[in-house]
């Protein structure tokens, strides 16, 4: 129940009441209240009590359902966060404008970046000093711009949400010092034309050899744990046909690394020519798990050209002879069901492929594949996702319109594509140069 506690002037008279409801305890054991200031407009006694009853009847409820917070100098940021994260976040995910592991995202970082620094304090008595140090301290731990500006913006994001709801009169946010720069052209490492060619029929089908050292090894089955010894020896291994389809859709598609894990063979439509993409697989501390993609235009579905269909017939046809081969250690899906099963898997039970296994198996085929040639055709050791931006970089210097290629990549806005890829390949200013002097000069 509400406190009403008469506020009277010099003379006695009650000129006003203070509201209190009782809120529990703050992180350090001390009693939380929240307080109004209310005066009646009735002139008897009576009637000014019956309407301070009244109101303090409906300022609990509001207190109670949190919507009644209108000063942030009684409520810590950690606590705030946690209403941030009940109201905002939550009926963002229920709307669908982001996911519950955006939402998930936005909450770990807030409570490791940010928490313990100034989690304690009043909401209304954190200004832009306190952030710019958090920035600061972010750089001192080697940080990357990109890093840092994502946290900042997850940081003004929940303030944001304070100012709206009367928290705070100004986003701190908005006072801070400029954030460190993100190099767009560092941040893009691509294939060129030539390497791309070079890398799909080249490094994907060539015979690598590995040589191996002796070793001790023990015999299995029957009269298991007999020991014997294996000499030097050197084995010739192609990359497995799963891994050439799986590279081929990532440049082919554009495709983000838990997108393509997550396919299914009922994503995939020969006929049409088109892949569908309606689920991604992530990490967590817990392992891997499907999740939806990052935004609702993450859900999308393009066209392949043939090459990749007819490699992905190869390999369905390949997986069959695995599961039959693996008899009851076939951990999927069989007969009229096949479908549901992973395109990319676990050979030795036909489990969903693990989400890391792509990156090594990439950076192994380029450094296999680098010792084959002469040092000037050796291809850049890019990182798997940078297969993703060499599609993009490709399709915007083959003049596709920033539209389609933010739909087949997946991006809400064609001005986030137009933001990351609108430099595109370094030769494309020259292109732009010798366009203008063909057209107003007419001397190309």
């Amino acid at each position: 129940m509400a406190s009403i506690i008469p506020r009277k002037n010099k003379d006695g008279e009650i000129t006003s009441y203070k509201i209190r409801v009782s809120m529990g305890y703050d992180d350090f054991g001390v009693k939380i209240f929240e307080d109004t200031k209310f005066i009646p407009s009735a002139t008897t006694p009576a009637k000014a009590r019956k309407e301070v009853e009244q109101f303090a009847v409906e300022f609990e409820k509001a207190v109670k359902e949190g919507s009644a917070f209108t000063s942030g100098d009684r409520i810590t940021l950690k606590r705030f966060v946690q209403f941030w994260d009940d109201n905002s976040l939550t009926q963002k995910v229920l709307s669908g404008s982001i996911t519950k592991h955006t939402k998930e995202d936005y909450i770990q970082t807030m409570n490791y970046h940010v928490i313990p620094k100034i989690g304690h304090m009043k909401l209304n008595k954190i200004n832009s000093t306190h952030i710019d140090r958090i920035v600061m301290d972010l750089l001192d731990a080697g940080k990357s711009p990109k890093t840092i500006r994502n946290i900042f913006n997850i940081i003004r994001s929940c303030f944001d949400y304070a100012f709206r709801k009367n928290y705070i009169k100004e986003n701190p946010c908005l006072r801070c010092e400029p954030l460190p720069v993100v190099h767009r052209d560092g941040d893009l490492h691509t294939f060129t034309e030539d390497q791309v060619k070079r890398f799909l029929n080249e490094a994907l089908t060539r015979e690598y050899e590995f040589e191996f050292k002796g070793h001790t090894r023990r015999y299995r089955g029957v009269g298991s744990g007999e020991e014997f010894e294996v000499q030097d020896y050197v084995e010739h291994r192609s990359v497995p046909l799963q891994f050439r389809v799986y590279f081929t859709l990532a440049i082919f598609g554009g495709f983000r690394r838990g997108e393509l894990i997550g396919l299914n063979w009922e994503d995939i439509d020969p006929e049409n020519r088109t892949i569908r993409i309606r689920k991604a697989v992530s990490l967590s501390e817990n392992g891997q798990y499907i999740k939806d993609p990052k935004t609702e235009a993450g859900k999308r579905t393009i066209t392949l050209p043939e090459v990749c269909f007819t490699l992905l017939e190869q390999w369905r046809h390949e997986q069959k002879k695995i599961c039959l081969t693996l008899g009851t250690a076939w951990e999927g899906f069989r007969g009229k069901e096949y479908d549901q099963n992973p395109i990319f898997i676990q050979t030795d039970t036909g489990k969903r492929m693990n989400v890391q296994s792509p990156s090594a198996k990439f950076r192994k085929i380029l450094t296999a594949y680098n010792k084959t040639v002469d040092e000037e055709d050796r291809l850049p050791l890019i990182r798997l996702h940078d297969l993703r931006h060499t599609n993009a970089t490709h399709l915007v210097a083959s003049g596709v319109d920033f539209e389609t290629i933010a739909k087949r990549l997946g991006h809400s806005r064609a001005s986030f594509t137009l933001d990351v890829y609108g430099h595109a390949l370094p030769e494309n200013d020259q292109k732009a140069s010798d366009k203008l002097e063909e057209i107003f000069t007419g001397t190309r």
